[in-house]
């Protein structure tokens, strides 16, 4: 097995846990100095020098997205100023852009977890890597790219968009490895096919890392197949991460099966969203992580809104630290229907279990005299006819593990959007 620092990567649980209460503790004091979280501190009762044990961490306020965008933009900064060396930020498409801003050390600690990440998922030296996620203000592009730096692969920074100059350049440049978002990789997966490109004979993509949007089973093992990742020896890692967070911070290992998380840089609590009480060891709840590594803006206990599931059992590729295992979904994204919770996550994986199916799907929420109605549009497969019986059946399934009825409309293969960046699944009509 290969590691990028093995010493940390496989360092014994218990010593772990050991090294986090010691750097949440300094971590506490550093947060203390701005005035916002001082007074967050003081409001619930505690100072910094209280915390002893882990029982005592469980004092410390919660941050939440509302409160990056209540003292934006640099409200939060607990660090100085004048070692500031980079800001990044969400879009703000929906509302006040949620910040994050960086030392030297910051970006190195990045950095140093995104090697971690591209070397337990099979990333070589060798390898020529196409780097679509976006430049900008967006945490992705740079994330992934000062890591691959690191590790010395080439890197050919595309950014997102451009699908015939990506194939293009897949051709030209014998790429190796992919990156992007999930839908974006399904896009050009469809593309290649369509300009007769043979992703398994004409490219020689052995690997993708892919992450900016939640991202099932069911939808990687067709981007897998249809990419040639699996016919090369190889797959798709998915990675998850958060501006809060600093950006891309974890991913799948070689074996896939979970999301790992740098427990020496993150401490990982597994919440019920509700009481706030850890939920058992394999049990879904909420992530909240609190950065233990970063100078200039860190985050204790910042609830995701992420609805995971959360092992800690040693992986079979040696590493030790915990690994998300499950997206049960975004506490955010679901969707309430008359009186029902639906995950866009859920729905995905019941149609995409059906090969007769497309990956271009979209659920439409409408609302009619006051009640609220759900709706799936999908597109077949290429080249498959699906039939009344099917669409009925594929309804039943639907209802029974929604427990809401969803009719399905089957859409002209073309007819709904297509996806270079992050995909959008839900289509809201109701007025409220």
């Amino acid at each position: 097995m290969v590691y990028y620092d093995q010493k940390w990567e496989t360092m014994p649980l218990d010593d772990l846990r050991d090294l986090q209460l010691k750097k949440l503790k300094k971590q506490a004091h550093h947060v203390y100095q701005n005035q916002f979280i001082k007074k967050r501190f003081d409001d619930s009762g505690l100072h910094p020098d209280d915390i002893k044990n882990w029982e005592d961490t469980k004092k410390v306020p919660f941050m939440t997205k509302d409160d990056l965008r209540d003292n934006y933009p640099t409200g939060l900064v607990s660090g100085n100023w004048d070692d500031v060396v980079r800001v990044h930020m969400t879009s703000g498409t929906t509302g006040v852009p949620t910040p994050m801003v960086y030392s030297k050390n910051d970006l190195d600690v990045w950095t140093r977890c995104m090697a971690r990440n591209f070397v337990a998922g099979g990333l070589k030296k060798s390898d020529i890597i196409q780097q679509t996620h976006g430049y900008g203000l967006f945490t992705g592009g740079f994330g992934f790219h000062y890591a691959l730096e690191t590790i010395g692969a080439k890197v050919i920074p595309t950014g997102a968009g451009g699908s015939e100059r990506q194939l293009r350049l897949m051709q030209e440049w014998g790429t190796t490895v992919f990156t992007g978002t999930p839908s974006y990789a399904a896009y050009i997966a469809e593309f290649a096919i369509e300009k007769g490109i043979d992703p398994e004979k004409d490219l020689k993509l052995r690997l993708g890392f892919h992450g900016g949007e939640p991202c099932s089973d069911e939808l990687r093992d067709r981007i897998n197949t249809r990419l040639g990742y699996s016919a090369h020896g190889g797959g798709m890692r998915r990675c998850y991460g958060l501006t809060e967070m600093g950006g891309p911070i974890t991913m799948d290992c070689e074996y896939e099966n979970g999301i790992h998380l740098w427990a020496d840089h993150y401490l990982v609590e597994i919440l019920d969203p509700v009481t706030h009480e850890n939920v058992a060891d394999g049990q879904p709840g909420e992530l909240v992580i609190s950065n233990l590594s970063f100078e200039i803006m860190p985050l204790l206990r910042y609830r995701t809104g992420d609805n995971v599931v959360v092992s800690h059992d040693t992986c079979q590729c040696g590493r030790t630290h915990p690994r998300i295992t499950k997206f049960v979904g975004r506490l955010d994204d679901m969707i309430l229907v008359g009186g029902t919770n639906v995950f866009p996550s859920q729905v995905e994986c019941i149609l995409l279990n059906h090969a007769e199916l497309s990956e271009n799907w979209q659920l439409v929420v409408d609302e009619k005299k006051g009640l609220h109605s759900l709706k799936i549009e999908i597109e077949p497969a290429a080249g498959i006819s699906v039939n009344e019986a099917f669409v009925t059946a594929l309804e039943k399934e639907l209802h029974q593990i929604l427990a809401k009825k969803c009719p399905v409309e089957i859409k002209a293969v073309g007819s709904l959007p297509r996806f270079e960046g992050k995909s959008v699944r839900v289509v809201d009509n109701r007025s409220s």
